[in-house]
């Protein structure tokens, strides 16, 4: 489904799972000091993204958006543990890029990604965490979300098990490799490569 706010110039991302507040991070950064776009990261739901201001190392300043407090730390804009309705005051043209990294999959939270021009889904198929990966997948099949599944440490046991249990999936698409960026906030080349190839 094409984005809502595509008129507008503006791209939404949607990120759930496994390391989603890094990636978003690295992700915003990227777009913000690489690509010179304005990004804002929003936090939907509880998460951890409010403690990034007790990093000293950084000088933050406040913001306030549509009466919703939010900081901003390198040029990047967050706006952390916000509701279903928040999101939606923020969602509109004043900014380029819009990342939510989502905590929960819930009913109106879905709906946050139909409105994303991509939605990803970040986990790891290991053998201990492939219960947890099929839980995720009927939620957003029965949802009717369409997600991009990318996955962490894949190896070739890995793969044959994704095949094997997601070829039948209304949504399936060719598993990806996550790359673990290690400081989000100081983005290596190959942190770079890759996240140009994420970017649409």
């Amino acid at each position: 489904m094409k984005s809502i706010y595509r008129e507008k110039k503006t791209k939404i991302y949607a990120i759930y799972g496994m390391g989603s507040t890094r990636f978003s991070i690295a992700f915003g950064n990227y777009y913000c000091s690489y690509l010179r776009k304005k990004t804002a990261i929003i936090e939907v739901g509880e998460g951890n993204i409010a403690d990034i201001p007790s990093d000293k190392s950084y000088k933050t300043k406040s913001i306030i958006n549509e009466d919703i407090v939010g900081f901003t730390k390198m040029k990047l804009d967050y706006y952390p543990s916000l509701c279903y309705e928040e999101v939606l005051k923020i969602l509109n043209g004043k900014y380029e890029i819009f990342i939510m990294d989502i905590k929960e999959l819930s009913h109106d939270y879905m709906n946050l990604f139909r409105l994303s021009d991509k939605s990803m889904f970040l986990c790891n198929i290991a053998s201990f965490n492939r219960r947890s990966s099929l839980s995720c997948k009927n939620v957003f099949e029965n949802g009717m979300v369409e997600v991009e599944f990318y996955c962490y440490l894949l190896n070739n046991e890995d793969k044959t098990w994704y095949e094997n249990t997601f070829r039948n999936s209304k949504f399936y698409t060719g598993i990806k490799e996550m790359l673990f960026i290690k400081n989000p906030d100081k983005l290596s080349r190959e942190d770079i490569e890759f996240l140009k190839t994420i970017g649409c």
